[in-house]
């Protein structure tokens, strides 16, 4: 046999003596026929190595030493014979060559504990790569390794990738070097250096400081949970011998849940769909209320939804109900928490998580409490933040995805947030309204125990149609961060007398307005009640976000008729009507011809104008003024409901109710909700005042929690631990070396913005001052949506090669699901060879 010239030598069984015999390397897998021969046949004849060069891919190895057991297949114990970096971080397999540096310095095949590993990217496992931790600058790969490989950005300064912490200092090298470049960057620690671990930083980033958490995976559902120690119950689900899930159960924080995958209900494309058909399987354990929703995307990307709800349920034990769930949920399925009782009983809070990773899979979580476990004075409380670090995101990851420790130091500025909200001024709404006023003192102490900057204004569902007059129309109550001006305004026959608005309390400030119908009816105070009855909530919204952006600048003098350039927007929708928008200044009852209670008519304006106007959280900016993203929460009628009736029973049979079209097909059609779930805003519910107490908590927690630090990784929500230097009030903030879990004196996580708030006594003591956190986080390794491995399904499946497929010329598809040629055939083929891509092969040139 002839290669590039030379030929085996046919009285030699291995003519390049490089412990592989010449037939395995040139795929064979038989012996000669006619022949006695006995040969070793070649497991793998995807990758032949060359039988006249002892070195195929060059990287210092010979062909042997890489395939260890000489079987002419690369497993997962053995580096690549046709890759000079198996594990692209930079470094070749074998020893260091010249100016390239490498792994294996002896040459032998096997790593000695001074050694760096060429089957590994970490080696030690500090979250750096080895090749960045050596100050490698060039990939030397980069048909192979260009997804994979990262390069060091300041090589002179190096760390020793066979130890995960370099100088000693108790904090591992990648949480020093946070983002794993090889700089040490604007508030990272130096991992050279053995002393800057002080301070808080040292207090919570040293191994022995971290916050421990347990890892519960389960291959089958493609399930991985991180959660607190105290989850010792956790059990099975399974369908016959398949694992569907998980239940567990924490008996020191009251909380339990059950986890699993399941293929979405026939017709769902989304994870609203989802909640909307296993909905009535949850409720069939406990009549559901005061539902809120929110869509996000998971820190892996997939589309998800939260959804709260009470459930009834006031002599059922807390174990009982989970195992109730897990009957509705998963009919047939055995493995249930253990029959002896929690001890504490309903009604429950249910923090529901729906992840849509596919038309083939999806995830629901779902964590159980006792509600008066978690609500009132118990808001604060260890079952309270585990519920809601299940349920976020945070928790979840598929199987096989690993994990690295983190460390941060930052300052926390004062962020800056200008509430709008347009409420429904129609006949049908004086109880809405004074409910929502009844809410303004608790949102405004939630905000002044932040460090939010914030103010408020408000207009009505009548504000669009038309010039300024003597009605709400054109006018705009000012942003204020005066509580008592806000109740005013919502409570109803508040008027202006000398000055300051009626019915509502005077301290610690008076509820100042002008007299005069320059900001509305009631002399600037109650909204009243005089409203269109063709309700226009989103086009109000949009007409005042014109309005008032793009906004003062910066540091100027403040105005209440416009936004602040350096703060979030947040709209806010009241109204048990959906929206009737028809245009920009123009409404019509039901939206027009063919419209009636339960259905759009032709002439309303489409959603998608509103959706682009306010932003769908995608990459593409939104239409308005100021560019940037819009969230609109909403306070509204449920889908499938009736609200707004003036007489009798509220229900769909009562004439009286308003304009709310009802879901077709199991799918929603209304239309502000469609563009609260766009922009990710929360979706609450106005059926009564304990709904709409609800909704407004849970719009307050995402409006702060979205004003706060950002993490740099995603971070598993029980691992977190933070620290200041100094906080506002050491003599109630006693811990600032490790401050405690709290909205009232403490901090706070929000896991689906990736997101630290702190609060009360424990805030930071000013705006430099510094503060660390030390976390876990996921790695997204998996890269398939429905479990398992790229291409592992495909004939010519690797384990070992970086793409997925066998040979250097084959690579995994973008779909995950078949080994397919690379472009050039991933430019394998040498000098006097082209690539043949039919049959992805180099083959000579003929000339």
């Amino acid at each position: 046999m002839a290669y590039g010239g030379k030929k085996t030598h046919p009285g030699l069984a291995d003519t390049d003596k490089d412990g592989l015999p010449d037939g395995l390397e040139a795929g064979v897998t038989a012996a000669v026929t006619g022949t006695t021969c006995t040969i070793t046949p070649d497991a793998s004849t995807a990758v032949n190595t060359s039988p006249v060069n002892p070195d195929s891919d060059g990287d210092g190895l010979l062909d042997g030493a890489e395939d260890t057991n000489k079987n002419g297949k690369v497993d997962d114990d053995e580096t690549h014979p046709l890759l000079v970096d198996t594990d692209c971080d930079g470094l070749r397999d074998g020893p260091t060559s010249g100016d390239v540096k490498g792994e294996d310095q002896n040459g032998n095949g096997i790593r000695e504990a001074t050694e760096t590993d060429p089957r590994r990217f970490d080696t030690d496992g500090d979250g750096i790569s080895d090749g960045v931790e050596s100050g490698v600058t060039q990939n030397l790969d980069t048909a192979n390794c260009a997804a994979i490989f990262r390069p060091d950005i300041n090589p002179g300064s190096t760390t020793d990738p066979t130890n995960p912490d370099s100088d000693g200092d108790g904090v591992s090298d990648g949480a020093e070097d946070n983002n794993q470049n090889g700089g040490v960057d604007s508030g990272e620690l130096d991992p050279n250096n053995n002393s800057d671990a002080s301070g808080p930083a040292g207090q919570v980033c040293t191994t022995d400081n971290l916050r421990p958490v347990t890892f519960k995976s389960e291959e089958g559902a493609d399930i991985k949970l991180a959660l607190p120690p105290t989850f010792t119950e956790v059990t099975q689900i399974k369908s016959g011998d398949e694992v569907k899930g998980l239940v567990g159960y924490d008996s020191t924080s009251k909380v339990a849940f059950l986890a699993f995958r399941i293929t979405p209900p026939a017709g769902s494309t989304d994870p609203l769909g989802d909640e909307e058909e296993l909905q009535p399987a949850i409720a069939s354990k406990g009549a559901l209320r005061n539902r809120i929703a929110q869509t996000f995307k998971t820190w892996e990307g997939f589309e998800a939804l939260q959804a709260n709800y009470d459930q009834a349920g006031t002599t059922t034990d807390l174990k009982a109900r989970t195992n109730q769930l897990v009957d509705a949920l998963l009919p047939g399925s055995s493995g249930r928490l253990s029959s002896a009782a929690a001890g504490v009983t309903g009604d429950f809070r249910l923090q529901t998580l729906f992840v849509h990773r596919s038309p083939q899979s999806l995830v629901v979580l779902i964590a159980v409490t006792p509600l008066a476990g978690v609500t009132g004075s118990n808001r604060s409380s260890p079952a309270a933040f585990s519920a809601k670090d299940l349920s976020d995101g945070s928790a979840l990851a598929q199987f096989g995805e690993p994990t690295a420790a983190q460390c941060e130091r930052f300052t926390l500025p004062i962020s800056k947030v200008d509430f709008i909200f347009v409420v429904d001024d129609s006949g049908s709404m004086a109880s809405s309204q004074l409910s929502l006023a009844a809410t303004a003192q608790s949102a405004a102490n939630a905000l002044n125990a932040s460090s939010l900057d914030w103010r408020m204004a408000l207009v009505t569902s009548s504000y669009h149609m038309g010039a300024a007059g003597s009605s709400n129309v054109g006018r705009v109550r000012q942003f204020t961060r005066n509580v008592n001006k806000v109740k005013a305004w919502l409570t109803e026959d508040s008027t202006c007398t000398s000055g300051t608005c009626s019915g509502v309390p005077t301290t610690p400030e008076r509820a100042t307005c002008p007299g005069d119908n320059t900001q509305g009816v009631n002399g600037g105070c109650w909204v009243g009640l005089d409203g269109s009855g063709n309700e226009g909530v989103l086009g109000a919204a949009r007409k005042v976000v014109d309005d008032m952006t793009p906004g003062t600048e910066p540091g100027a003098t403040e105005n209440g008729l416009k936004a602040r350039k350096d703060a979030t927007l947040v709209v806010i929708l009241l109204g048990d009507a959906d929206d009737q928008t028809t245009g920009y200044n123009t409404t019509a009852a039901n939206c027009g011809t063919g419209g009636s209670k339960d259905t759009a008519g032709s002439s309303c304006e489409n959603v998608a104008n509103f959706i682009k106007f306010f932003g769908d959280r995608s990459e593409l900016a939104p239409t308005n003024k100021t560019g940037k993203q819009i969230i609109v929460h909403g306070i509204v009628c449920p889908s499938g409901k009736a609200c707004g009736c003036t007489s009798g029973t509220c229900d769909l049979n009562n004439s009286t109710r308003e304009f709310n079209p009802q879901p077709v097909g199991g799918v929603s059609k209304l239309r502000h909700a469609a563009v609260v779930n766009a922009t990710g805003g929360v979706l609450g519910s106005i059926i009564d005042t304990a709904t709409i107490e609800t909704s407004m908590e849970a719009i307050i927690v995402d409006a702060i929690g979205n004003a706060g630090y950002k993490t740099l990784k995603p971070p598993i929500g029980a691992s977190i631990k933070v620290a200041a230097a100094s906080v506002r009030d050491p003599a109630v903030c006693k811990t600032g070396n490790d401050i405690p879990r709290s909205t009232v004196n403490g901090f706070d996580f929000d896991g689906s913005a990736r997101t630290l708030s702190f609060f009360g006594a424990c805030r930071p003591a000013t705006s430099s001052t510094q503060v660390a956190v030390s976390y876990q986080y996921w790695v997204d390794q998996v890269k398939d949506p429905n479990g398992g491995v790229p291409c592992e399904d495909d004939p010519k499946y690797s384990p070992t090669e970086p793409d997925h497929c066998e040979g250097p010329t084959l690579g995994c598809n973008e779909a995950g699901d078949q080994c397919v040629c690379k472009p050039d055939c991933g430019g394998a083929c040498g000098v006097g060879t082209k690539c043949n891509m039919t049959a992805c092969a180099c083959e000579v040139i003929l000339s």
